[in-house]
């Protein structure tokens, strides 16, 4: 699905000094021309002097409007052609204008065509946080940028971020809708399945602010190569937080880390628990959506917290029954996880967090660090014909190359580029977070040198940490989970029978329309659906919920197994 801008339209906003009025006007005022109405501002004609409509309905009058498009007006002025650009809408399509001056806010907001005012979403610099809000609910597949006139030369670059960060935000929601579409149904199985786990688990939040010791986060780049020997005759220096690709790393090298950070959902992660991690005892923060056999490979101590894949009521309603882990917005890199884990877990902002192997980026045929899986795959894969080195990793389509920290030149792609600019996004005022990799994508944070690393802190293991601590079962959780998986086996039991025999089922109630009560069962229970490529927008009713009862069988089978090994003894 296109999720790109389609256009990107501008006019020549350069004001030249023959526009420049010698009367250096502070409000916006009306000039006559030979054909039309110009506006002067500040010197400068906004429009032609000319004819001031004639370049706008040139640019409309050759625009072909997609449906689901968002149309963004910039400094509005006198709206010439809009009425024009209506007459162009296709279906789902709306406008919004943006006016950063305030005269010309208030100049645009009077000589906005009283006809108009309901169709057109007009925000100024105060109201930005309306626009983000409104660019995040609705579900536009494309953005048209049109430049009303050339005042966009005073805020050339306020216009082009917004402009920037609309079209990021509406690639993104395509981006995770086209995640959801190939795992959301795993997902949703995974919660169901790790309930089950859940009620002998550690609660994240009984560890928030437990961690004195400098939380080292290690991700399995190839920087982490020199943490670990920096790192080796210091290991109890640090609360080792580990993702779970570097685990091995720091195992074949003597250092045993504190944690491991679980996130991903399919069977190839597994391969990053062969080996020494595999029935290590080593406490795993593991997101709810997970792998479920992991927990069982490493065989030690859990702790869940869970990944919003979504934004579901369902999630609210395990919230509302006390059985919803603590919930970490959606970051898609496990480096990324296991610094906002690294946050919540430290006594307080004076503890340092300090990362490494978290590069964003990698060399020419060397994607990770030593002792990691992709890196023994590798080596398993070498013969006269197979290098050693991942060169296909390196130059393959998307790749280009960065100056990393170390200004050597290394590899990097779109993706791994947006991780980097939300990790730093994300944790940008953060304090003592320090990065302590030699090489990767510049972060800009603060640099330390673990090699002169001396904050000694020899403090005995805390509880959580021993592998023969066990935590007491809570009985009211175990309840709680028990109870909810029956509510939801009745409800799809009902559901299922009303599917498969409208009207005539058992079930009908007579008060309410077919289609009316299917949909209060399906309020809720997201889990069903989220996964359809059309679950966004219009659909045909009947497939839908043909669709609807064959999920059903699914997630009852996987509800059913739940209950069986639910103890409630």
């Amino acid at each position: 699905m296109e999720t790109s801008a389609d256009f990107f339209i501008t006019q020549n906003n350069t004001v030249s000094e023959s526009s420049v009025s010698d009367t250096k006007t502070e409000i916006p005022e009306t000039v006559q021309c030979r054909q039309g109405v110009s506006v002067l501002y500040k010197g400068h004609y906004l429009y032609s002097k000319y004819a001031p409509d004639k370049l706008i309905n040139s640019i409309i009058s050759n625009l072909s409007i997609s449906h689901d498009t968002l149309v963004l007006i910039f400094i509005p002025v006198l709206w010439l052609g809009l009425e024009n650009l209506i007459l162009k809408l296709n279906e789902n399509c709306k406008i919004a204008a943006i006016e950063y001056d305030d005269a010309l806010f208030n100049f645009a907001e009077q000589n906005l065509p009283q006809k108009y005012k309901k169709q057109i979403l007009f925000f100024n610099k105060s109201t930005l946080n309306e626009y983000s809000d409104f660019i995040q609910k609705e579900h536009f597949k494309r953005i048209l940028r049109i430049d009303f006139s050339a005042g966009t030369a005073f805020f050339k670059s306020e216009y082009d971020s917004i402009f920037l960060l609309t079209q990021s935000v509406i690639d993104q929601f395509w981006k995770n809708r086209l995640t959801l579409i190939k795992f959301g149904r795993l997902y949703s199985k995974n919660v169901f399945k790790n309930l089950c786990v859940f009620q002998n688990s550690i609660p994240f939040e009984s560890l928030y602010n437990s961690v004195e010791k400098p939380i080292l986060v290690c991700g399995a780049g190839e920087s982490l190569n020199k943490t670990i020997s920096q790192i080796k005759n210091k290991k109890e220096s640090f609360f080792i937080l580990a993702v779970d690709a570097a685990a091995n790393s720091l195992l074949e090298n003597g250092i045993k880390p504190d944690g491991i950070v679980a996130v991903e959902a399919q069977l190839a992660i597994e391969k990053a628990y062969i080996g020494k991690p595999a029935n290590s005892k080593i406490l795993l923060f593991c997101d709810s959506v997970s792998r479920t056999h992991v927990p069982k490979i490493v065989n030690g101590n859990t702790v869940f917290f869970i990944s919003e894949y979504a934004k579901m009521k369902f999630l609210d309603r395990l919230k509302k029954a006390k059985i919803l882990p603590p919930v970490i917005k959606p970051l898609g890199s496990v480096g990324l996880v296991a610094v906002e884990i690294a946050l919540r877990l430290r006594k307080s902002e004076n503890t340092k967090i300090i990362f490494s192997g978290l590069d964003f980026s990698y060399s020419t045929g060397i994607t990770h660090s030593k002792g990691t899986a992709a890196h023994k795959q590798q080596l398993i894969n070498v013969s006269r014909l197979c290098s050693v080195f991942n060169l296909d990793a390196a130059f393959g389509t998307g790749t280009f190359f960065i100056n990393s920290k170390n200004n050597k030149k290394m590899v990097s792609t779109k993706a791994l580029e947006k991780y980097a600019l939300l990790f730093a996004e994300t944790f940008l005022n953060q304090k003592n977070l320090f990065d302590a990799g030699e090489s990767g994508i510049k972060l800009n944070f603060p640099k330390i040198d673990l090699e002169s690393f001396s904050e000694f802190k020899s403090l005995q293991p805390a509880e959580f940490l021993k592998p023969d601590f066990q935590f007491t079962r809570n009985k009211k959780t175990e309840i709680a989970i028990f109870n909810f998986l029956k509510e939801e086996q009745n409800a799809l039991t009902i559901l299922k029978d009303i599917l498969t025999n409208g009207e005539q089922s058992a079930f009908f109630d007579k008060s309410k329309t077919l289609s009316t009560q299917i949909f209060n069962f399906l309020d809720g229970r997201e889990y069903l659906f989220i996964h359809f490529p059309d679950a966004v927008g219009k659909t045909n009713t009947q497939s839908f919920f043909n669709r609807i009862r064959i999920e059903i069988d699914f997630f009852l089978k996987e509800i059913n197994l739940q209950l069986q090994k639910t103890r409630l003894d």
